[in-house]
């Protein structure tokens, strides 16, 4: 029979130190064992559980640096947004402060709402200022808008759009990588507990042999529990 595991992407119920550790003991029983439990395991277990606990180890720090690229293309779209809302808003202030009439300060998007952790509404106040200003240059020229405002907008909404690209391709990719890890060490688990129950059936009569399998089912389980009021995620050991 070949080696047919149905794992899950959730957090597995132990710590993955934990888990390497397991999964390195039952392979040298398996392995030592090979002849006497071969009938009794899915053919490739072994070669597919080398490979598994192989892999865990680049797995984890991937998923560690996609957790911090994403937090880290979120602070770059956050301090694009805020040098765009700044820009867009000191446009709108200065219009006011001329005075100018109000179907001006209806096209520069005057009592318009822009939220500034808004990606859509920042990008729209600085579109309708750049698009206003290009139609009626003259227009804006009177009203103090210098062209390097008008660069500097441009450059807002470009560096608002590349961070708020990237920030996404980094959201996308992290829980994926952290799903690769959590179902390679799901797999672990399960290759290890379908070792144990080979064990524990070839060796029944054995008590000593036997004990060397039973212990791979030992050890504290770990479970994440989520406070309902703050949101925190705290990680439980139980036997």
């Amino acid at each position: 029979m070949t080696a047919t595991l149905i794992v899950k992407t959730s957090y597995p119920r132990k710590g993955f130190s934990a888990i390497t550790q397991l999964g390195l003991k039952a392979l040298n029983l398996a392995l030592t064992h090979a002849a006497a439990l071969g009938s009794r395991l899915p053919q490739g277990l072994a070669e597919g559980l080398t490979s598994d606990i192989e892999s865990l180890g680049e797995v984890i720090p991937g998923a560690k640096q996609a957790r911090s690229e994403a937090v880290a293309a979120t602070s770059g779209q956050f301090a694009a947004l805020a040098d765009g809302h700044v820009r867009a808003k000191q446009v709108r202030a200065a219009l006011r402060r001329v005075k100018a009439p109000a179907d001006v300060k209806r096209a520069y998007g005057v009592g318009r709402k822009m939220r500034k952790d808004s990606v859509s509404d920042v990008k729209a106040a600085i579109q309708q200022i750049l698009d206003r200003a290009k139609e009626k240059p003259a227009e804006a020229e009177s009203l103090g808008i210098a062209k390097k405002d008008l660069d500097g907008l441009e450059l807002s909404l470009a560096a608002i759009t590349d961070a708020d690209t990237k920030q996404e391709q980094k959201r996308a990719s992290a829980p994926l990588t952290t799903q690769q890890r959590n179902r390679i060490g799901n797999r672990i688990l399960a290759a290890v507990a379908r070792i144990e129950g080979a064990g524990r059936l070839e060796f029944a009569n054995d008590p000593v042999k036997r004990a060397s399998f039973e212990a791979l089912g030992a050890g504290p389980r770990v479970r994440r529990r989520v406070d309902a009021e703050s949101g925190a995620t705290e990680v439980v050991v139980s036997g």
